[in-house]
This record gives structure tokens, sequence and C-alpha cells, in this order.
């Protein structure tokens, strides 16, 4: 009894511990994740490194860490780099009345300015005041006097329709007209004159829908017709988003701080894991409360699916973002192709979407702000052609065969991923997917593993099968348990060969030794005969 409760006093302890442990490592997921995908991938660079190096673990990390400084970070530094100055100067070009002439020039060109402009906006501004008014209790100021202004402004928009003739759009402003009239004569704060203010909203809104020739076409010419208010808050929004990263401030500091710091973590980790991964995976095998090989199968399961999924899934996005830097860069977008490849690959990770996202916006942009037809079509053929098509070709090819997950569930974990963990969760999703379909097939392996007898000498189940009408098995027929002459016969009996302790495997596919040297004559030997570890005794 006291030794199930000191079993069970030590088992608390080990939770509370391991919960502040996870608390205190909580804040290094992200470099040390990384660093774990990044020494999985850069594996076999390592090992040929290792070999050019006489064995020397630490002197092979120590150039594998800095060959991926120099050719991956590096690189990546200076997109971010450039992407956040060309997202200075985009900012310092919102402008509140560059953005109106632009919008005026793209509402000529397309057709889809709102007729009589000024009265419409004019009439819709006193009614939306007083329906706010009267949504938040209050009474409406309706003035006799704006109304009849409000009327003369029908009446003007009456005279236009006449004078355009045939091409006029098919609108009657006559039950605006009668909605108006009976706005003013209603007497002030009566129920006839919230009603009659209702009934105004909904004309003028339908007159609105036909003056612009429809539903569809109102709703496409009221995005391009946005008021100044509305541009403001769109600018607002736009400048509280990236202002904080791009205005160099406190903020600024404190992220390139951070930043900084978790390139530093995952560095020294990748360091640490080249040199020491096959130490750290036996010491995880020896305190695991797993079966050895049920461990080292999901390490295996790891280092298959960061080279199956998470390298197919980089590469293309690496890919599709400098072909449409390309394509972008004879576009004539010179000035924001960094922060356009950039958003090109961040988008190309997300299935089904990809690049699309970036250079289909891109070439309506060219073609109805600008002005560039050729430009934008150009761009949008290459985009559908070369820059989209590429995904389908280079993971196929990396993946050479080698189990995907399914579609849907790549873009559900994916999504997932990122509302759960942040722009992480890209990577972290899928490998979540993976590891759980690994863990069912170990499950489900196990348990078809265990022997009908064993079910059939659990009491409970004997117990069960007898209300069933089923009987268990009968003491004359071969026993499958281990009987006391057996146990004897078996504590008697030399210990088998397969007892013996084998050296332990190595992640790195070289066996290490204790010197910080790997044993050159071993490692060929390990790379044809992989050695399992030795069974735990139960």
């Amino acid at each position: 009894m006291s030794r199930m409760v000191s079993f069970l006093v030590l088992v608390a302890i080990l939770i509370v511990i391991a919960a502040v442990f996870i608390r205190v490592m909580a804040g290094f997921f992200v470099p040390l994740f990384l660093a774990a995908l990044l020494g999985v991938i850069i594996q076999p660079l390592y090992r040929w490194i290792l070999v050019h190096c006489q064995g020397y673990r630490y002197l092979a990390s120590t150039l594998t860490t800095g060959l991926v400084l120099l050719v991956m970070l590096l690189p990546i530094g200076l997109v971010i780099t450039t992407a956040t100055m060309e997202g200075l100067s985009l900012l310092d070009q919102l402008q509140l009345g560059n953005v109106r002439t632009k919008l005026d020039q793209l509402r000529h060109d397309t057709g889809l300015q709102i007729p009589r402009e000024g009265d419409v906006r004019r009439i819709e501004a006193s009614l939306r005041r007083w329906r706010e008014q009267q949504r938040k209790g209050e009474s409406p100021d309706l003035k006799p006097e704006i109304i009849d202004n409000l009327l003369q402004r029908v009446a003007e928009i009456d005279k236009w329709l006449k004078e355009q003739g045939t091409a006029a759009p098919l609108a009657d402003t006559s039950r605006l007209k009668e909605a108006l009239v009976g706005l003013r004569d209603a007497k002030s704060e009566s129920i006839q004159s919230d009603e009659a203010l209702q009934l105004a909203d909904a004309e003028f809104r339908q007159l609105k829908r036909d003056l612009c020739g429809g539903t569809y076409r109102a709703w496409f010419t009221d995005l391009a017709n946005p008021s100044d208010e509305r541009l403001d808050e769109y600018r607002k929004a736009v400048l509280s988003t990236a202002g904080p990263v791009l205005s160099f401030g406190g903020d600024t500091i404190q992220l390139l701080f951070k930043v900084l710091f978790g390139v530093i973590i995952m560095v020294v980790a990748l360091f640490f894991l080249l040199a020491e991964g096959s130490r750290m995976l036996d010491a995880i095998v020896r305190i695991s409360p797993l079966e050895e090989h049920h461990v080292r199968e999901l390490v295996s399961e790891f280092d298959r699916a960061c080279r199956a999924i998470v390298s197919a899934t980089l590469l293309s996005a690496v890919a599709q973002g400098l072909l449409a830097g390309v394509g972008f860069y004879f576009a004539g977008l010179q000035s924001s192709v960094a922060l356009l490849m950039l958003l090109t690959m961040i988008t190309a990770l997300i299935p089904f979407f990809g690049a699309v996202a970036v250079w289909l916006p891109v070439s309506l942009y060219l073609y109805f702000y600008q002005g560039h037809a050729a430009a934008a079509v150009g761009l949008a053929l290459y985009g559908g052609i070369v820059v989209s098509q590429a995904d389908n070709i280079i993971k196929p090819y990396v993946l050479h065969g080698q189990s995907n997950l399914h579609p849907l569930l790549a873009l559900l974990s994916v999504l997932g991923g990122i509302q759960a963990l942040g722009p992480i969760g890209i990577l972290v999703g899928p490998m979540v997917v993976v590891f759980l379909q690994v863990l069912l097939r170990l499950v489900q392996r196990e348990m078809s593993s265990l022997d009908k007898s064993t079910w059939f000498n659990w009491p409970g189940f004997a117990a069960f099968a007898q209300r069933a009408g089923s009987r268990p098995p009968d003491a004359s027929e071969p026993a499958t348990a281990s009987s006391p002459a057996s146990e004897s016969a078996a504590t008697s009996a030399p210990p088998a060969q397969s007892a013996m302790p084998s050296a332990p495997a190595s992640t790195a596919g070289v066996p290490l030794a204790g010197n910080g040297r790997a044993d050159a004559g071993r490692s060929g030997n390990a790379s044809k005969h992989p050695q399992h570890g030795k069974k735990r005794k139960k």
C-alpha cells in the first residue's frame, strides 16, 4: 500500500513539474520546431559533411549550420528586409488624394459612375443620419426646409432622367417624392413620422439601385464609389495594421529583437540537434514509457513527413514565389517585386488558394487601376500557366511515390493550424495530422497482435462470454497461457541470444563514439544493416 502511495505521489510531482516545464519552454516552441525541421531536411548534407570531416561531429555541425545561414537564412532575411522597405514606400503613396484621383479614373473607364452623384450623396447622407438617430431612440431632426431641399434634389434627378431620353436608366422618382412629402407633412415625433422616414429610406434605396442599373451593378458601383469617410476608414485600418511594424518605433524595435532572438535560438538548437541528435534520441528512448520500436517509428515518421510534406511544400512555395517575381518584374512592378514575391511564397503554402491569391489581384490592379491591359493579361496568363502549375510539377517530383495527405485534409489542417498557432500552424497542422495517422496505425497494430487467449483469460470477458452463451477455453484444450511447468521451464532455460544488448541506432546514420567523433568503421555497416535497439525487459 505504501508503495502504491509513493508511486502516485511521484506521478503527481511529475505532472506538476512537466506542466511547469511546458510553460517555461512554450516561448521557444517556434524556433525549436523550425530547428527540428531544418535538422531533418538538411540531414543528407550533414552526413556528407560528416564523412569528409573524418567523423568529427561538432566540426561537421558547425560547417552545416554555417551553410544554412549562408544559403537559406541570409537570402530570406534580404527578401524580408526589401519587402519591408517596399511596404514603407507603398504606405507613403497611400494618400487620400491619390486614391480619390485613381478611383475617379477607374470609374470613368469602367462606367461605374453614380448618376447625379452630388444629389444622390446628399439625399443618402440626410436619410442615413435620421435613421441612425431613430435606431438610437432619439428624435430625428426633421426640419421642413431640409426635406424641401431633398425634394428639389429629387426634381433635379427627374430632370436629368428626362434629358437622357431613351438612354436613361429605368428609374422612377415619383414614389420617393411622395414619401418625402409624407415625411414633411407628418407630425414630428409621431408614429406616422417614423413610418414615413422608413418608407422614404426604402424608396431612396430602390431609386439608387435603378439609377445604377440594377442590384448587381449597383453593388459594384457602390464599391467603386466609396465616400470620403469610408476611404479614410480604409486608410486608417491599413495604417493601424501595418503601421506598428513599419513605423520604426518602439513596437518595431521590439519585434525585430524578438525575431533576432528567435533566430539565434533556432541556430543554436540546430547545431546541437545535428551534433547530438542520436544521443538525444537514445535518451528519449530510455525515459519514454513507450516501447523502443514505437519511439523509433515515431521519429522515423517525423523524418519521413518532413521530407515528404514539408520539403515538397516549402520547395513548391519558394519556386512559385521566384517565378511570380519574374512575372511581376516584367509586368512593370519593379518597385514592389520583393513584397509581392514574399506574399506569393506565403500564400503558396495554403492548399487550393496558393499563388492565385496574389497574382490575380495584381492583374486586376494593373488592368483597372493602372490601365495597363497588355501587362495585366500577360501576367494573368503567366500566373495561370507557369506559376500555379509549378506546384503540380514540383510536389510529385519531390514526393516521388511517398504518401501525401488528402487535399481536403491538408487544407483543413493548414487552416486549423493557422487559427490555433498562427503562421507557424501552416507547418504544424499537417505534421499533427501525420502523427495522428501514425499513432492510430500503431494502436491498430498492437490490438490486432494481441492473442485471443489473453481476452478469454480476462475475468470480465469470461463473465461476459458466459452470459452471452459462449464458453471460455476448456482445461482439456491446449493451454495458451503460461502454466507452472512452462514457467519453470522458462526460468531454467538459458538466456536467449536476442536478449543481448545491441548498439543504439543513430538518426544520422552514423553511430557516435564518446570522444565527439563518429566511428567510421561502423558507419558503413549501420547504413547497410540498421540495428534495432534491445527489447525492454518487462
